[in-house]
């Protein structure tokens, strides 16, 4: 009897390999809206962690201006409320430095889609621990 983790495997790789395929004629042209649109890289890359505390770099279309950090920063020192809502939340409700064509992305989630490739690659599942941020380690209690 072939193992779940095989078979789990198994079943992520082809289901992503066949979406990678099928959808993309729709990657290439969220790809290139970001590209026409802003300046800076088509993917955000991010290291998360993943299933058994495994750091990996987790690819996500870019929804934010290219100098996001910098800005956050400004932000977040004229603005105690949002520094507040930024650190208990890790986002700030109608953030300025999203992007117009981010803003689309995100509401539909298409954002997300790159990350298709990270479970092809056997970084993340499609039924599996969601992947987290460093800061986020504490909300969770070291679970997860």
């Amino acid at each position: 009897m072939i193992k779940y983790t095989i078979l789990k495997r198994l079943l992520d790789f082809i289901l992503s390999l066949f979406l990678l395929i099928f959808l993309s004629p729709l990657l290439l042209l969220i790809a290139l809206s970001i590209k026409l649109t802003s300046n800076g890289k088509i993917l955000f890359v991010q290291k998360r962690i993943g299933k058994n505390k495994k750091i990996f770099l987790c690819f996500k279309f870019r929804t934010m201006v290219n100098d996001s950090k910098e800005k956050l920063k400004n932000i977040l020192s004229k603005n105690i409320s949002q520094k507040k809502e930024f650190t208990a939340k890790q986002k700030i409700l109608n953030d300025p430095r999203i992007t117009r064509i981010g803003k689309l992305l995100r509401y539909t989630d298409l954002d997300e889609l790159p990350q298709i490739l990270n479970v092809l690659l056997g970084d993340m599942s499609f039924i599996g621990p969601r992947p987290i941020i460093r800061e986020e380690i504490k909300r969770y209690k070291g679970n997860f």
